[in-house]
């Protein structure tokens, strides 16, 4: 399962856990950060939305672990 881990603390490549509308915990590999939240891939290209007021629970650092700078980048300058 997850540790406890703050949201501000997800890098691309690291297992998200979530819990989708049905109220089950299910985890996804993160991708990039959006405006609405982390992308993540649930698998077989299936992305999923995860954001901290809604459905993050924790995730779990991968050992390829990246920041996402461009990710970073686009949502914080916006005009």
């Amino acid at each position: 399962m997850w540790e406890d881990e703050l949201f501000d603390e997800i890098q691309k490549g690291d297992r998200v856990w979530y819990e989708n509308p049905q109220g089950q915990t299910c985890k996804a590999k993160a991708l990039m950060i959006g405006p609405m939240g982390w992308v993540c891939d649930r698998g077989a290209g299936q992305p999923v939305v995860v954001n901290e007021g809604d459905n993050y629970l924790g995730h779990t650092p991968a050992k390829n672990r990246q920041p996402d700078h461009l990710g970073h980048f686009l949502n914080n300058h916006k005009d």
